[in-house]
């Protein structure tokens, strides 16, 4: 019976234990598109990642993600994570690689101690897109469980993309963020008859850590089959690209601490520049922990 080997890591987190939980399938060769499916929803995390030999000139490694749900354009968590697993095996042993995604090629650079081993992994995200504004901040309020008034109103209710669209919605303080509840029916509503969906990813600058600039939530029971999500990497780059498009931020590095409500505390790290308009440089990272290991049989 064929075997396949997996590390259990915790991404955006300094601790095991905290940050949000990834599987990566070291070497995935042999196994089906459904079968990965099938993989992912028995570990039960966000995602799962699945690693291949490359299948693109200059690209290190082909890695397949997929959530409960679907099978993933692209995810933040999972790339960082799975970049730290191979750099810490050494399938992956300089301080830049880049990996295969399902939408093609993202660079990744591996911040090593003295003696080598990775301590920190930076992911490039593509330029952001800026979609439609939404005008219906009631229905898009209640579907979260609060009130427009608990909405800020001087940031649009907007969908932004770096390659998975998130519907960012901007809360006022800790206190209304903590009272929005997961509402599968009422967020997919938000999106009956529209071309695209979106998951919604709930911010504001009020933080609990004396060192993160935003405090942030993220919604998707209604698409990926995650009711709730401790870390979002491909939110927090168009996050960074939306918090200095609008002057909320500066450009430069900043923090999102997420994950808080769900006691697994992570904390993603992004850069966000631009030159006039144009993002230059829009990158997000953060620390790995690997915190198990084992096989599954097939």
């Amino acid at each position: 019976m064929p075997k396949y080997h997996f590390i259990q890591a915790d991404v955006f987190t300094d601790k095991a234990f905290g940050g949000n939980q990834l599987a990566v399938f070291t070497d995935a060769r042999g196994l089906t598109a459904e079968q990965m499916q099938t993989l992912t929803r028995e570990m039960n995390y966000s995602e799962s990642t699945f690693v291949l030999p490359p299948e693109m000139p200059g690209t290190d490694k082909r890695v397949r993600i997929f959530s409960p749900a679907i099978e993933m354009p692209v995810a933040g968590h999972p790339t960082v994570g799975t970049a730290f697993v191979l750099a810490q095996s050494g399938e992956l042993p300089g301080v830049e690689a880049t990996l295969q995604l399902n939408i093609g090629p993202f660079k990744v650079a591996i911040e090593r101690n003295a003696s080598g081993e990775p301590q920190f992994v930076w992911m490039t995200h593509r330029a952001p897109e800026f979609r439609e504004v939404r005008t219906d901040r009631e229905q898009v309020a209640a579907a979260l469980g609060v009130t427009a008034a608990d909405l800020r109103e001087d940031l649009p209710v907007q969908m932004v993309t770096t390659g998975v669209p998130y519907l960012f919605i901007p809360l006022r303080s800790l206190e209304a963020i903590g009272r929005c509840r997961v509402n599968q029916s009422a967020l997919a509503a938000l999106f009956e008859g529209e071309h695209e969906s979106a998951a919604a990813y709930l911010f504001t600058t009020e933080t609990t850590g004396p060192h993160a600039h935003l405090h942030a939530r993220m919604f998707a029971p209604h698409i990926f089959d995650i009711p709730e999500d401790p870390a979002t990497g491909s939110a927090a780059a168009p996050m960074g690209a939306y918090a200095v498009h609008y002057g909320l931020l500066p450009e430069g590095r900043f923090l999102i601490e997420q994950g808080v409500e769900m006691g697994r505390p992570s904390q993603i790290h992004v850069i966000a520049r631009r030159t006039g308009e144009v993002f230059t440089e829009l990158k997000i990272g953060g620390q790995t922990v690997i915190v198990g290991e084992g096989h599954i049989f097939w």
